[in-house]
């Protein structure tokens, strides 16, 4: 008898653990209870932001490995105050949306059983009034290159995507982003989210539905397989390409948007450019399907205390041996030539920095910033200038460009918030790399340090250098090495004697003639 073939688990899926609900109206819902419990911003943003590894050593490596570190920034992201809302709203709409779908129910399962009836006769319709009229949604759109895709990817990866309920018997999706191609239609859409089913769940939905349905019978199949996997949110990236797409009229999008929301009750967030704006509030202005639970639009940073922020944070980051200043002419000149838009700073100081450590100057200046967006950002000079004149008729020419927006009342408070937890960072960094060089000094290598130290003060918050030192080195292997071995004392016993007597780790070390004077640990 042949042996049934065996089905690959997704590295992704995760069995499910649950907790107490914290509202009532949640207790008992597996697809809540499954969940992580909800974080306001503020409390994840500490570790919402992602932030390079750089040592001052490393500024003394070869040029080639240091232009390698510096491709690191291209995963950068520092929170701002405009994230804050759209960090929170994806937690909510998630959970909100879930609120009145629990599978434990009967009701809920009369209604699913409704739903694939009514899909497979060709129409959708609710079958009761007890829940809300609509899911819960929001729209964010923005210019190209200040993040939209990039934070709400982040903010999603705080859920886990894929949850099997082994008690249960059914595989919950709680979240999937689709990006609409550039010449997308409806119908290449709603296939993309039958192929991203079938590759996350290893189903053949794709090939078992074909080709040859309708679009308006192809939505009505996509929500009966989101419905049945329990989807948490759908988020659409580029949607101004979906709208611009031939064929897509208003009623087959309106039908689409209606048949998630209303009808299988799965929250839609859309993300796209201020063209797709125009677009959606033209088609959908009596609908308000998009937008219910608020319509976020995002431009570049204006120059103030939130640019200043911004710049400076990421300013931090120079792999160059003579790190520069960030004095007002730099600062200046590097708003000059990006207006604020968050992916043009990093690229243009990304590319500075690699002009300097390739022609051997070795420093960032002015004239070197200028040099290097002469010629690198050659593409988008004309939507700079438009920008830098507010040239409002020319600024209408690029799709992608916002004029400034108004600030929002509450960003100064929110900013606080975000220099308190930098502070808080800075402190842990200080420590971090400071334990990172006393344990260099001692003869370790410098990835096996940095992969412990890392490791340490990821999991153990708060530590100073003095107690993480002593830590790493009582998980050190016997052989301690050629320093090690000529002290009388072994290291562990080294740094605690210094502990105990108020002596700081660096000049312990120096005295037992295990590291040079010079070496600061504390």
């Amino acid at each position: 008898m042949a042996k049934k073939p065996r089905i690959e688990v997704p590295f992704n899926m995760l069995d499910a653990q649950y907790r107490p609900a914290d509202l009532p109206e949640h207790v008992g819902n597996p697809l809540i209870e499954a969940l992580p419990p909800f974080r306001q911003a503020g409390e994840l943003i500490h570790e919402f932001g992602r932030y390079p590894c750089i040592t001052d050593d490393e500024r003394k490596l070869p040029k080639a490995a240091r232009m390698l570190a510096i491709s690191r920034l291209g995963a950068y992201l520092e929170p701002l105050p405009c994230h804050l809302d759209v960090i929170e709203k994806i937690g909510l709409i998630v959970r909100a949306g879930y609120t009145h779908r629990n599978p434990l129910k009967d009701g809920y399962r009369r209604w699913l059983v409704g739903l694939y009836r009514d899909a497979m006769s060709g129409e959708i319709r609710a079958l009761g009034h007890s829940t809300p009229s609509t899911a819960p949604s929001f729209a964010l759109f923005g210019v190209s290159g200040v993040g939209k895709s990039t934070v709400v990817e982040r903010a999603l990866s705080f859920l886990p995507q894929i949850v099997r309920h082994e008690r249960h018997r059914f595989v919950q999706v709680v979240w999937m982003k689709l990006d609409c191609p550039l010449d997308g239609s409806l119908k290449q859409l709603l296939r993309g989210m039958l192929a991203k089913f079938d590759d996350m769940l290893g189903t053949s939905y794709r090939k078992s539905i074909g080709r040859s349905r309708t679009i308006d019978e192809l939505i009505l199949d996509v929500a009966k397989i989101a419905a049945q996997h329990h989807l948490g949110v759908l988020v659409i990236d580029e949607i101004q390409n979906l709208l611009d797409a031939s064929g897509v009229g208003q009623a087959k999008m309106l039908n689409f948007f209606v048949t998630f929301a209303n009808e299988a009750k799965i929250p839609v967030v859309t993300v796209g450019t201020p063209r797709a704006l125009g677009l959606l509030e033209r088609t959908f202005r009596e609908a308000r399907r998009v937008g219910d639970q608020g319509t976020y639009v995002w431009d570049a940073l204006s120059k103030g205390e939130e640019w200043m922020h911004f710049l400076g944070r990421l300013w931090e980051y120079q792999w160059t041996a003579q790190v520069a200043s960030l004095t007002p002419a730099l600062e200046s000149c590097m708003y000059k030539h990006t207006q604020g838009i968050h992916a043009l700073v990093v690229r243009l100081f990304q590319l500075t920095q690699m002009q300097a450590i390739g022609d051997g100057t070795e420093c960032i200046s002015e004239a070197l910033i200028e040099d290097v967006a002469s010629r690198m950002f050659k593409l988008v000079a004309p939507m700079l200038a438009a920008l830098r004149a507010g040239n409002k008729e020319a600024i209408k020419n690029y799709e992608d460009l916002l004029i400034k927006l108004d600030k929002d009342v509450d960003r100064e408070a929110k900013l606080s918030l975000l220099k308190a937890q930098a502070q808080s960072r800075n402190q842990s960094s200080a420590e971090r790399l400071n334990t990172i060089s006393a344990l260099i000094a001692t003869g370790l290598e410098q990835d096996r340090v940095q992969e412990a130290v890392n490791s340490l003060f990821d999991s153990t918050p708060g530590l100073t250098c003095a107690a993480a030192v002593r830590m790493i080195l009582e998980g050190l292997d016997e052989d301690r090495g050629s320093k090690a071995e000529t002290t009388s004392k072994s290291l562990k016993e080294i740094v605690e004697s210094a502990a105990a007597s108020g002596v700081s780790p660096a000049d312990a070390l120096a005295s037992a003639c295990v590291v040079e004077r010079d070496v600061k640990v504390a």
